[in-house]
């Protein structure tokens, strides 16, 4: 991991070793949900855990991708306010372009690209966070097999 100790979302600052703990305790679940990460390099976990198919495919493409530097599935506890109530974003990527240029990502799985499929909450907090992270300037987009979104 590089050399960063807290990051702020939305008026909070999460330490970065808490989110890893927070990761390291999901891990427990069972190994059925859990994707082997090839690249070590790229997380601080020899596994990731995934609550879908598309989830698994999606820290699939992160880990083969050599633009992707770092990923991580955000812990269930890291949650950001919306008005329709708390939503955790499903990762948090760091991806290598133009050279020397980070650029860090945000984002949120779902088997389909069509909005009208997902529930009405889902939905309104995925159109919040939208905005949230673009006051942040962080790079927020949903993924799904019709468009990764990387």
């Amino acid at each position: 991991m590089p050399n960063v100790e807290y990051a702020s979302f939305g008026g909070g600052v999460y330490e970065v070793r808490e989110l890893h703990r927070d990761s390291q305790d999901d891990s427990n679940r069972f190994f059925d949900q859990l994707y082997k990460v090839q690249n070590q390099e790229k997380t601080d976990f020899d596994y990731v855990l995934f609550d879908s198919g598309t989830e698994e495919t999606f820290a699939k493409k992160l880990d083969a991708r050599e633009d992707i530097k770092i990923f991580m599935k955000l812990p269930a506890k890291f949650k950001i306010d919306t008005p329709v109530g708390p939503y955790n974003p499903d990762w948090a990527i760091v991806k290598h372009e133009d050279g020397a240029d980070r650029i860090y990502m945000i984002r949120e799985t779902k088997s389909t690209s069509n909005v009208e499929l997902l529930r009405p909450t889902e939905k309104a907090k995925i159109n919040a966070a939208t905005e949230h992270f673009k006051a942040l300037n962080i790079d927020y987009a949903k993924s799904s097999p019709e468009g990764w979104n990387l």
